[in-house]
């Protein structure tokens, strides 16, 4: 009798872990969309960029995107630890085309079919959302990176 208590109790816990884990990834997705629209807005002002805004955009870019990863994509048997960091950097003249791309990326990552339609088989389509979403993690963070050292620059 315990032991079947105890099992119910775990299905639960397992059942409540679940549907935050799925809550999380909905947030991270629309959040991610959000702080592109922002991105695209500062972008269209056409003045100088708020490094200090950017750098923090691109970090919560970077955070969500490493946490949708742990979602997506599954960890590939026999790999350990982080791929090396890249050291990609960008100068105040290279920003805005990186900025650019980076919401090219998110938009081809939000609008792949197999983000659309939950539960379809694509392994085309699968693989390119993986590629957009492995592209967005390295270009936030090298974003996120390039803004921290410009805004100490221009201080």
């Amino acid at each position: 009798m315990r032991t079947a208590e105890t099992g119910a109790a775990i299905v639960k816990l397992d059942e409540k872990r679940i549907a935050a884990a799925v809550d999380q990834l909905k947030d991270d997705f629309r959040q991610v969309q959000i702080i592109r629209n922002e991105i695209v807005r500062t972008l269209l002002t056409n003045q100088p960029l708020d490094y200090k805004l950017i750098s923090n955009k691109a970090g919560e870019v970077n955070k969500r995107a490493e946490r949708l990863k742990t979602f997506l994509i599954p960890p590939v048997p026999g790999q350990t630890g982080k791929k090396p960091k890249s050291q990609i950097e960008f100068d105040s003249d290279e920003m805005k085309d990186a900025l650019v791309r980076l919401c090219e990326l998110i938009d081809s990552f939000v609008e792949n079919p197999i983000m659309k339609t939950p539960g379809s088989v694509d392994a085309e389509q699968s693989t390119k959302a993986g590629g957009d979403l492995l592209s967005i993690i390295e270009l936030s963070d090298a974003v996120r990176r390039s803004t921290e050292k410009l805004s100490k620059a221009h201080r």
